[in-house]
């Protein structure tokens, strides 16, 4: 998998540079990665996109799918009481790519992107593994328990 990777970037640097950022990365994350997971953190950093994207217009309902687009609508964000009595707070955005458009829901700590000024009207935000679910608005994309929302 790592000589995969590799052939990204081979013409940036040589086989042994790139093994030794590898090694590099395992060693900092204290050996919970595998080669293949480190190689790939690897590349992220060298700005090289490794992520599979789904065209927004191809979205599907109950699919996990990675997405990327320019963020062209952003809701308040509204704060609320759960029945178990803690607090929360949701907001949405609307995310555009060539090929359609899509609501993006934030929940809680993702909230935080919009009043940390990291996501606003016209950057980028990357939906990594997330979930598709239809609601009244049409399909939405929430992080779900294991996506991650990426501005930039």
């Amino acid at each position: 998998m790592a000589s995969r990777h590799y052939q990204k970037v081979q013409g940036r640097l040589s086989r042994p540079e790139f093994d030794a950022k590898v090694r590099a990365k395992i060693t900092e994350w204290g050996g919970l990665l595998d080669q293949d997971a480190a190689s790939l953190l690897v590349l992220e950093e060298m700005g090289v996109d490794v992520a599979e994207w789904t065209p927004v217009g191809k979205l599907e309902e109950n699919a996990e799918v990675s997405i990327r687009g320019e963020v062209v609508a952003v809701t308040p964000v509204r704060e609320f009481t759960r029945q178990d009595g803690t607090k929360g707070r949701v907001a949405n955005v609307t995310v555009k790519d060539a090929s359609g458009t899509c609501r993006v829901v934030l929940w809680d700590d993702d909230v935080g992107l919009l009043a940390e000024g990291r996501l606003k009207v016209g950057g980028v935000l990357r939906c990594l593994d997330c979930f598709v679910r239809r609601t009244n608005f049409g399909l939405e994309v929430g992080r779900g328990k294991f996506g991650a929302l990426l501005p930039g």
